[in-house]
């Protein structure tokens, strides 16, 4: 009976040995097919990481059990352990995982949730698999399978560019009007107390104190409102330019003005002809008209047509009272433009005369002055040098600049289409077509965009402007081949938004490291290689800066 029973325990130990003999675990893991993760961005500012993992049957046996070890790993070289996902094979004892056939095809399916921030941007789903034999204690962990992590990302506005003409050729002038009544041509006292010639000689009185100001043209102009005839405005406007001459050439004296002026400085016109009809279109815009614009509109379209014009304008005198009352006065004056050269202020002068009296400002002078204002007040300050600089170009530009920053988009288009109006030159043209590309881009109409950029003669500033354009409609590969000459922020904005941020970080660290935008870039491309205590510190520096940026890290 022993023997026998010694016989049955070494057929067990026998069994048991042969089953351990025949127990393995794979080499690899070259036959798991590993499919595609999908990176779900949650509303609860969470990332859902899903993906599954193929295992053939037979790869396994039963006693092995097998663990899904994924981790991301961050640009900066920052690993976050994620939780494991683990199964066994019906053959391990002391159960504690979900169990499976492995003599099968198994799917395994994990899925967990991250917090969402910047770094993912640039991180790695990186998972290992390990694999362990309950009999034979044998165990294997070797990577499984490797992924870039794809979240959709916010991408980073470019810079607005386009956003002022630094200097103009338009020179200062002092430039003031007084109106004479019906049929008046004499230069009483009433009429110099009247508050824009006022306005002039006060300017005036403050710039003979001045050793650099000196005059170098004076031109004086005589007009007569147009419901009269020919026979009576002609010399009727003559005699206003020559009273208005002689009242300021003795204003100059006595405002202290104590250097000669040649009688070839002098320039005295009146208006004859059709002139007394143009002057009748741009007094339309300056009255209180109700419906100036349409009316100035009208007749504009009959420049081409005198005799028309005429017409309808004296049907227009005799048919509304407001034409009659509030513009006609505005026709019966004597007009002076004094020019003189350059005078040299300093940035503080420059801001009290900006406040107070910005008519002896050249424009460059208001551009400077205006650098320094809020948006609200540099729209105040371009609307007022306007009226002493209708032709210049650059301070429409600006205009609609601050319009911008101040979402005034309808505002800054109707600038820019009193722009076109006085626009001679193809830079100036060139100018416009850029600030109406770059608000049509703020709008996203980006066909519009396009359309604009095509009206720009410079290919060079065409060719930039479709990256910035390339930028807004999230194409980087195009922005990037299209600003790499420029390696400016906009070129760092490119690389940031095509995930290439260590390049980014290297353009924005040889810009102008006191410029806001250019801060809260770097902090943005920090934050996207984990690297946050910086990311913070930078966007810290920008926001004190320019507040304003806040908004864009909502």
């Amino acid at each position: 009976m022993k023997k026998i029973l010694n016989i049955l325990i070494l057929g067990a130990v026998s069994l048991i040995m042969a089953s351990c003999a025949t127990t393995r675990i794979p080499a690899d893991y070259s036959g798991i097919v590993c499919g595609e993760p999908v990176f779900d961005v949650q509303q609860n500012g969470t990332v859902k990481i899903s993906f599954c993992v193929e295992i053939p049957a037979d790869y396994f046996e039963k006693r092995i059990t097998f663990s899904i070890m994924p981790s991301i790993l961050y640009a900066n070289g920052d690993v976050k352990e994620l939780p494991y996902y683990t199964v066994q094979g019906f053959g391990v004892v002391d159960t504690n995982y979900p169990v499976v056939d492995w003599s099968v095809q198994q799917v395994l399916c994990y899925s967990t949730t991250v917090p969402y921030h910047d770094g993912l941007a640039t991180a790695k789903l990186q998972t290992q698999g390990w694999t362990y034999n309950c009999l034979s204690k044998e165990e294997m962990l070797l990577p499984l399978c490797n992924w870039a992590v794809a979240v959709p990302l916010t991408p980073v506005l470019p810079v607005y560019m386009a956003h002022f003409a630094s200097e103009s050729d338009a020179r200062a002038a002092l430039k003031g009007k007084i109106y004479f009544p019906v049929n008046g041509y004499t230069v009483t006292r009433a009429i110099t107390s009247q508050p824009e010639i006022t306005r002039v000689l006060n300017s005036l009185k403050q710039l003979t104190t001045r050793n650099d100001f000196v005059i170098t043209r004076i031109d004086v102009e005589g007009n007569a409102s147009p419901e009269g005839t020919a026979r009576i405005n002609d010399p009727l406007a003559k005699r206003r330019a020559e009273n208005t001459r002689n009242f300021f050439a003795q204003a100059l004296k006595d405002n202290g003005y104590d250097k000669e002026v040649p009688a070839s400085a002098w320039t005295v016109t009146s208006t004859s002809g059709m002139g007394f009809w143009n002057e009748f279109y741009t007094a339309m815009k300056e009255s209180e008209v109700s419906n100036k614009d349409q009316l100035a509109e009208r007749f504009l379209r009959l420049a081409s047509n005198p005799a028309e014009a005429e017409r309808q304008i004296r049907a227009e005198i005799a048919s509304n009272a407001e034409v009659k009352n509030l513009m006609l006065p505005l026709l019966r004056y004597g007009s002076v433009s004094v020019n003189f050269e350059p005078i040299q202020l300093t940035a503080e002068e420059i801001r009290i005369i900006a406040d107070n009296q910005p008519e002896y400002l050249t424009p460059n002078d208001i551009i400077q002055a205006a650098m320094d204002l809020e948006p609200d007040d540099a729209i105040m300050l371009y609307k007022r040098s306007l009226e002493r600089y209708p032709d210049a170009v650059e301070l429409y530009v600006n205009l609609a600049y601050n319009q911008i920053l101040n979402d005034q988009l309808e505002a800054a288009q109707t600038t820019l289409t009193e722009a076109k109006l006085v626009a001679d030159e193809q830079d100036e043209k060139d100018m416009i077509a850029l600030q109406c590309a770059c608000i049509a881009m703020r709008q996203g109409e980006y066909d519009k965009a396009a359309s604009a950029l095509d009206d720009i003669s410079d290919k060079e500033i065409t060719e930039y402007y479709r990256g910035v354009l390339a930028i807004y409609q999230n194409d980087a590969d195009k922005a990037v081949r299209l600003l790499s000459d420029s390696k400016d922020i906009n070129y760092a904005i490119a690389l940031l938004n095509k995930n290439q941020v260590k390049d980014a970080l290297k353009v924005l660290q040889d810009l102008d490291q006191n410029d806001a935008y250019v801060l809260y870039t770097t902090g943005v491309a920090y934050g996207r290689i984990n690297e946050n205590a910086k990311a913070r510190e930078f966007k810290a520096k920008a926001f004190q800066l320019d507040p304003s940026l806040r908004y864009l890290d909502n």
